[in-house]
């Protein structure tokens, strides 16, 4: 893509974003649920990034019968989750008491939350802290038809959002369990599984010399990949509650973006990072005059990547800070810095230098020396009323703001319309992503965005991208429709297009993706979620011609806290 082309892109992306209307009238006033002043500090696990609890308490936000949620700092404690139910709960008796009886969809999502979390919602209501639970166990088949794509850091990805589970063409397998327990201010969560995925033969002479030159990285051997058959831990960690400051320690997801398709920083498109995590689980005011920010949440972690082949096994820490300046919007700052390693300068000293970024953010990308690898993130989500949520981000990784050059910052926008007219049970988001930065000679050959001279391994978690799947210079567009039955169970279609710059990629990639997806809740407890994938590659570097890929999935999952509900 030339830089004409793309600098179009860019305005359009930002002239949506300047077109959204700022204020409006009516907005609703923060609802504080009962004893939310006396909020217990009891210990809490995190309610895992895949459930079907984040979707359904968006819609209610969306729907305005929740208006103190922070979207974009996710995961979110079931207790929190209780929080937020209880607060719909309250809204939903406001509105049967007036003139505008809420959707009976509205109730029924309701009525699922209260029943998911009635041990929480009790210890809300001053009950003992008291859990040990087999939260869920599970197979999962997924078979892949055609050529595939599963390197985003170079490439791009057939299936994205995976906790970085490996995926090759065959069939491919995982089945786990998940287990979680709470005693007072201590909580505890374990989750592992067993992962299969056929061999696949060796890469090309041609794409390995890419690779190599892409990275600035020694040619890899030309060795067929070994079948891989393995356990695996994914969020695995111990913590405490210390007044609503919640601690914890080891394998941990985080999601953090209002995006759906993946924010720009943190989300599960790898897997989960070996983390020491400070988070307020609860919102707060600041002191004195700060209190107009509103509500706030913070979350800070530090710890350690692994699969990088130079400075090995490096540290990274990122915080976010994100403010509810009025209950309709949602504002964010994320910061995140891989520093360290081995052969490279680390420590007390270095940690406390990135962790504040505006003197370490210059990114020397050709051999000059520097202390880290840096990104900054300012997002912002908007609800207007009841009618559509729109939500926006942009990523710096050399400047203290993407505002100082917006035309080499990455960028992500979206709109969600929790239903639409005469279809209640309809939703509908459609977004936008865009990480090939022209202009500017360091902006080609993807070395802006996720790549740093002294960390060649780049922004990944053995191997994989840690953002965004749509990697480090490309453009992609995705659209979703969903018809809820249930707070469960759901139909979903969804298209997606990607594109990877001719600057990174000789003659560039592009494919489209045409999906289908079902989850059906048994009242066994029981949850069946399948779905199907048509990806049409065209890829001359990869493919002589135009390749066909069908993906299918199909996964068993069984839930003890959903029999009979």
């Amino acid at each position: 893509m030339n830089g004409g082309k793309s600098m179009r892109v860019k305005v359009m992306l930002l002239a949506l974003a300047l077109s959204v209307p700022a204020t409006a009238q009516n907005l609703p006033t923060f609802r504080q649920p009962r004893d939310y002043p006396r909020y217990p500090a009891a210990g809490s696990v995190y309610v895992p990034l895949d459930s079907w609890v984040y979707p359904a308490l968006e819609r209610l936000a969306a729907l305005r019968y929740i208006v103190s949620d922070f979207r974009g700092m996710r995961p979110w404690t079931r207790i929190e989750c209780a929080r937020l139910t209880d607060e719909a709960g309250e809204a939903i008796a406001e509105a049967l008491r007036g003139d505008k009886p809420p959707l009976e969809s509205v109730t029924r999502f309701y009525r699922a939350l209260e029943k998911e979390f009635a041990a929480e919602l009790d210890v809300l209501g001053g009950g003992r802290n008291r859990t040990l639970q087999l939260e869920s166990a599970y197979a999962r088949v997924l078979s892949l038809s055609g050529p595939i794509l599963n390197d985003g850091y170079h490439f791009g990805q057939t299936i994205a959002n995976d906790y970085g589970r490996p995926f090759r063409r065959g069939t491919n397998g995982v089945a786990g369990v998940a287990v979680r327990a709470a005693y007072g201010p201590f909580f505890a969560y374990a989750w592992g599984e067993y992962q299969h995925s056929p061999s696949a033969p060796a890469l090309s002479d041609n794409v390995r010399s890419l690779v190599a030159s892409q990275d600035a990285l020694p040619i890899r051997p030309g060795v067929p990949f070994q079948a891989i058959n393995r356990f695996r831990l994914l969020d695995t960690y111990v913590g405490m509650n210390v007044k609503n400051w919640q601690v914890s320690f080891g394998r941990q997801s985080l999601w953090w973006g209002t995006s759906e398709g993946g924010p720009l920083l943190f989300s599960t498109n790898a897997g989960p990072v070996n983390l020491l995590r400070l988070n307020r689980v609860v919102p707060f005011r600041l002191p004195s005059i700060l209190g107009v920010l509103g509500p706030v949440r913070v979350d800070v972690v530090v710890g350690r990547l692994g699969g990088h082949e130079v400075a090995k096994r490096p540290w990274i820490q990122g915080q976010r800070v994100s403010f509810k300046v009025t209950p309709s919007s949602e504002f964010a700052v994320t910061h995140t810095a891989i520093f360290g390693g081995d052969g490279r300068p680390g420590g007390i000293d270095v940690f406390f230098k990135t962790l504040f970024p505006f003197k370490e953010m210059k990114r020397e990308t050709r051999g000059g020396e520097s202390l880290s690898d840096q990104y900054i993130s300012f997002d912002f989500l908007y609800r207007y009323r009841s009618w559509v949520t729109w939500y926006w981000e942009a990523l710096s990784s050399d400047m203290s703001t993407p505002f100082a050059n917006i035309s080499r910052a990455a960028m992500l926008t979206g709109v969600y319309f929790p239903r639409l007219p005469r279809l209640d049970h309809l939703d509908l988001r459609i977004e936008g992503v865009y990480t090939d930065s022209p202009g500017d000679v360091t902006a080609h050959r993807g070395i802006l965005h996720y790549w740093h001279f002294n960390y060649r391994s780049g922004y990944t978690n053995n191997g994989v991208l840690l953002a965004n799947p749509i990697g480090r210079s490309g453009a992609g567009f995705q659209a979703w429709a969903t018809y809820w039955f249930s707070p469960i169970s759901r139909f979903q279609l969804g298209f997606k297009r990607t594109r990877v710059s001719s600057d990174f990629v000789p003659g560039g990639g592009l494919w489209s993706d045409f999906s289908v997806r079902h989850d059906y809740n048994l009242k066994s407890g029981f949850y069946l979620r399948s779905s199907a994938q048509i990806e049409r590659l065209k890829y001359r570097f990869l493919f002589s011609q135009l390749h066909t890929n069908l993906a299918v999935s199909v996964e068993l999952r069984y839930s003890p806290e959903r029999a009979g509900k």
